[in-house]
């Protein structure tokens, strides 16, 4: 009588004997939902492309950052086109604030013609050039692009923090739940680290202008 946790490792076994048996008869290197790790099933290859690493194995995920605040939008073990989220990335700005954002600073594959469109809709200005070929006599504010990528690095720098300062880059779980609850408290790691300096700011402030202790 195999145990619950064994009968799902014998069904996981079972899988991954299929996906090869599919891929040697069909003479391929890709089946939908390859299982890569018999202890982390739900994990998938996702090619990145990168000289280092041409596949990566863990959550992608997506993130906004606005005044500084980080959310985390959405993540998934399989890949996924980020593309396919923004609209209800902005939805959820509108609902907290009660308007939609005035700008997009997103990257060039949040770019296609359906996002375009409905930020056109809503007077949303997407940042990027328009799709396709340069329009003839075209002039960009070339400042105003450069302030928006300026200001889009934010975003990749708060990547870079989590991974370096806020364990994004170390997760060494095993359970598929306590995974999602490590890449959850990154992200609230990153507005802690905020708080802090805000918090440090409004005392340094408080003391250099507050008035001297009474002394009788």
């Amino acid at each position: 009588m195999l145990s619950e946790k064994q009968q799902a490792r014998l069904d996981t076994i079972h899988k991954v004997y299929e996906q090869q048996k599919i891929m040697y008869d069909t003479h391929t290197h890709h089946v939908p939902d390859r299982i890569v790790s018999l202890s982390q099933p739900w994990l998938r290859p996702i090619v990145r492309g990168k000289v280092k690493t041409a596949a990566e194995f863990g959550a992608k995920l997506d993130i906004s950052v606005c005044d500084g605040w980080t959310r985390l939008e959405h993540f998934s073990f399989d890949a996924y086109n980020e593309a396919q989220n923004l609209v209800d990335m902005i939805e959820r700005y509108r609902t907290r604030t009660g308007r939609y954002p005035e700008r997009v600073l997103a990257d060039k594959i949040y770019r296609n013609r359906e996002n375009l469109s409905y930020c056109a809709s809503h007077n949303i200005r997407l940042s990027g050039p328009a799709l396709g070929r340069p329009r003839k006599n075209e002039e960009r504010d070339k400042k105003q692009d450069y302030q928006d990528q300026s200001d889009r690095v934010k975003v990749e720098r708060q990547f870079s923090l989590a991974k370096r300062k806020c364990g994004l880059g170390m997760i060494v779980t095993r359970l598929e739940k306590t995974t999602c609850h490590c890449l959850a408290m990154s992200v609230l790691l990153l507005n802690l680290r905020k708080l802090q300096r805000l918090l440090h700011a409004f005392f340094r402030w408080w003391f250099s202008v507050g008035k001297m202790p009474f002394v009788q």
